[in-house]
């Protein structure tokens, strides 16, 4: 190998080590990207060196992978998460209904916040909404609330559409809430809308209400 290519290939691997380091930070990776093909390409114009062309073409086709998001596993691997959170935030507002319907004031403020702010609007009424803002209104909420045995009513969520980003992750769901009598007779339902919720995560990883709106589109 001529010293010409030796040297050639000498400054290509200090290239190909600030590449690696480039590829490492994310946001502008696109441009990292597009940069480094036109870089490497002015080395395959060289010729010559099965070795350097078969490297360069790797080095290419890693800087083509992230600037589309890190590839299909890097991608798999969000999804995965995304997907993990979403089962995650379905079980605070499933929680939310057992705690209010059978007693449980611990798990119920453990949906929400400290700073919660849970709104709750009426369609054809709307004179009678109403608001709380963190544990302690929550709590007098809670405490207000019937729960069985002396009632038996089921708050039952449905059709949730969650988005996650990140920390941070909203939520659209149904609502229904059924109450049965004291004596045998069909369950009835007797309110139902839609929760609008905004969740984040807490410090130790924990998803929590942070805002509720709940629209009760029947009274």
């Amino acid at each position: 190998m001529s010293h010409e290519m030796v040297e050639r290939l000498r400054l290509l691997e200090q290239e190909l080590a600030v590449l690696k380091s480039q590829l490492g930070a994310e946001g502008d990776a696109r441009g990292i990207a597009g940069a480094s093909r036109r870089s490497l390409l002015r080395h395959m114009a060289v010729g010559a060196a099965g070795v350097a062309t078969a490297t360069v073409v790797g080095a290419a086709t890693a800087a083509a992978a992230a600037a589309d998001g890190g590839g299909p596993s890097r991608r798999g691997s969000r999804r995965h998460a995304d997907v993990a959170a979403e089962h995650e935030i379905l079980d605070v507002l499933y929680a939310y209904g057992h705690a209010l319907d059978y007693g449980g004031l611990e798990t119920f403020l453990a949906c929400f916040t400290e700073d919660a702010d849970y709104v709750v609007t009426f369609r054809i009424e709307p004179a009678r909404n109403f608001s709380f803002h963190g544990h302690e209104e929550l709590t007098g909420y809670f405490n207000g609330h019937t729960h069985a045995p002396e009632a038996w009513h089921k708050h039952v969520t449905t059709n949730a559409s969650i988005t996650v980003d990140g920390w941070h992750a909203t939520s659209t769901s149904y609502f229904l809430r059924v109450d049965a009598g004291a004596q045998p007779a069909p369950s009835q339902v007797v309110a139902s809308g839609r929760y609008l919720d905004e969740l984040v995560r807490d410090r130790w990883g924990n998803w929590r209400i942070a805002s509720r709106i709940a629209e009760v589109e029947n009274l």
